[in-house]
């Protein structure tokens, strides 16, 4: 069992048996209480009617409670079960003490309202609308059947006739009695779980930050969100859809079929909405008119009635032009408001300019360290019964709102660690990194029988072009070539700066010819383009030079890979430049 649970479970039973405690306390003071009236009424009023039902009633309910309250002390577990068994037999008891004390003029008929009370407090709201049922049925049967004569008519006062004998006048009695007992069981089934789902909400809050505080990876701050928005809102299904930002959507990737699910940012729905809006959405698929919403919710969940969509995101930070420094008359909507959600209000501005197009705004968000959405929660809200209570949805955002700073935090130590693996200039792998996974592809290549490619680039004349351009507009030229390289890659290949003008690509599951055909197209796509200032190198353009080398053939540990391109490299640059060599294929020269 989760900890979660243990907390729950203890929780809720040490409330119950709390309370059980106080009901068999007052079970005692009420028959004191009882058996202390009876005798002063009788010894003031003169009166002479019978104690033996009265001793019979009492002492049949000072068993059961002594029994409830060792049980209690020594071997209870379920509590609700307890509770349950306590009222029924107060029920059966009272119906007892109506009979005997006359029926529809009886005082007791009053303790159903306190029990209905007690119900409340303790069950859950079906057995209290059952109790309150039971409590109309029991006496409705004994005043009923006193008047057809079935039962004898027995009271304390035993000559006394019934008070109500007219049958219009019973009806009406119990029609009024029915209804008090009915709006009881409302009221306080309601006042009682306002107070319960309080209670749970600030228990959760606590919970979530006592987890949070040593959570720092997004994955796992997540799964502990949705721990406690499930624990907190009772929804069996909950789904969690992370933002992708390479694809500029929502994608949802099915674990058990593989089936991936992908909402893009730029359609207007209830999902792209709640992301950037920031605010839930509830839905009722009875009264969906976009067909689009309707697909997405039957090919995340079975059927249901009603979902609500709720957004994760990171505390928000300052406004946006204070960030920017942007001046005021720029035009963006964002310019002056308190809404720190720029990317939601400021239309096609960022950064006090005005971007092209909405695809072109959307990138920018998803590359700035303000946009705070990081995903979605999508929760059936579908309800088992009428008297099954909604999910509070408010509850559920204050949960989502006390989790958006370990969300910051998680972000940032992301962002960390993304920092610490890329080269600061090209933004793309350092040597540290690369070289690590260098060293896992060799592993895996080697367990698994595979192959790779590696490629080592070196910019010609990378040196005339800085002291001619200066250093500045160098760094400028490295960051071209990186993103030219990476443009002409696989998703599944990785380049990293190896040092100064030298970059290394990393082929995974590719033979020496296919990794000297990407060498290849590099090497043309570099040629071909027309570089600011190129006309300043010795052969008016801009070029590269790649050796290539392969796993197994040119080595079988990453070092030696590495050494092989390198030698292969050296030949390119020492044969002419601007050309692709092979390692261990002389006939490459030629």
């Amino acid at each position: 069992m989760e900890l979660s649970e243990m907390a729950k479970m203890t929780y809720e039973q040490s409330e119950i048996k709390e309370r059980l405690q106080w009901l068999i306390k007052l079970r005692w003071a009420g028959c004191v209480g009882v058996l202390v009236g009876t005798h002063i009424v009788r010894e003031i009023a003169g009166l002479t009617f019978p104690l033996i039902p009265v001793y019979l009633i009492l002492g049949l309910v000072a068993i059961y409670n002594a029994y409830f309250q060792v049980k209690l002390k020594v071997a209870a577990k379920d509590f609700h079960k307890s509770a349950i068994e306590q009222i029924s037999l107060d029920f059966l008891i009272l119906a007892g003490a109506i009979y005997f004390s006359g029926g529809c003029d009886s005082p007791f008929l009053y303790y159903y309202l306190f029990h209905i009370v007690i119900s409340g407090i303790l069950l859950p709201r079906v057995w209290t609308y059952r109790f309150a049922v039971l409590a109309i049925v029991l006496p409705t049967s004994i005043v009923g059947l006193k008047h057809f004569g079935i039962l004898p008519h027995f009271a304390i006062f035993r000559n006394e006739p019934l008070l109500f004998s007219d049958l219009s006048v019973m009806a009406a009695y119990g029609g009024v009695f029915a209804s008090t007992l009915l709006l009881t069981a409302y009221f306080v089934t309601y006042l009682s779980d306002k107070l319960y789902k309080k209670q749970e909400e600030i228990r959760r809050l606590y919970i979530l930050s006592e987890k949070l505080r040593s959570s720092i990876v997004i994955s796992d701050v997540i799964e502990t969100v949705k721990e406690e928005l499930q624990a907190l809102s009772g929804s069996a299904r909950i789904i969690y859809i992370p933002l992708n930002k390479s694809k500029l959507a929502l994608v949802y990737t099915d674990t058990t079929s593989e089936h991936e699910l992908t909402i893009p940012l730029a359609d207007r729905n209830a999902f792209t909405d709640t992301l950037l809006s920031c605010e839930a959405h509830i839905l009722e698929t009875r009264v969906i008119s976009s067909e689009y919403e309707d697909k997405v919710i039957k090919s995340l969940m079975d059927n249901p009635k009603e979902i609500a969509v709720l957004p994760v995101r990171a505390a928000f930070t300052t406004k946006c032009y204070e960030f920017f420094h942007c001046p005021d008359d720029t035009g963006c909507a964002a310019y002056g408001s308190e809404d720190r959600r720029c990317w939601h209000i400021s239309g096609t501005h960022c950064h006090g300019r005005i971007m092209r197009n909405v695809t072109e705004k959307l990138k920018e968000c998803l590359d700035c360290d303000m946009f705070a959405p990081v995903g979605i929660f999508v929760l059936d809200m579908t309800r088992k019964s009428k008297l099954e209570l909604r999910i509070d949805i408010d509850a559920c955002m204050r949960l989502l709102d006390a989790a958006s700073l370990a969300v910051s935090n998680a972000k940032l130590y992301e962002k960390t660690l993304e920092l610490s693996e890329i080269d600061g200039l090209t933004l793309i792998k350092n040597r540290r990194t690369l070289l690590k996974q260098l060293g896992a592809e060799t592993q895996r290549a080697h367990r698994y029988k595979k192959t790779f490619g590696l490629l080592m680039l070196d910019i010609d004349h990378f040196k005339h072009y800085n002291d001619t351009n200066g250093h500045p507009q160098g760094d400028i030229l490295l960051k071209m070539i990186a993103d030219m390289i990476s443009e002409n890659l696989r998703d599944t290949d990785t380049v990293g700066r190896y040092g100064g003008e030298e970059f290394i690509i990393l082929l995974p599951e590719s033979d020496k010819e296919e990794a000297i055909s990407i060498a290849e197209r590099i090497r043309k796509a570099v040629d071909n383009y027309k570089f600011p200032r190129a006309e300043t190198q010795p052969n008016g353009k801009m070029t590269v030079s790649v050796g290539v080398s392969s796993y197994p053939d040119d080595g079988d540990a990453w070092e030696k890979i590495i050494r092989s391109a390198d030698d292969a490299l050296y030949v390119a640059k020492n044969t002419g430049r601007n050309r692709v060599i092979a390692a261990n294929r002389p006939e490459a020269l030629i």
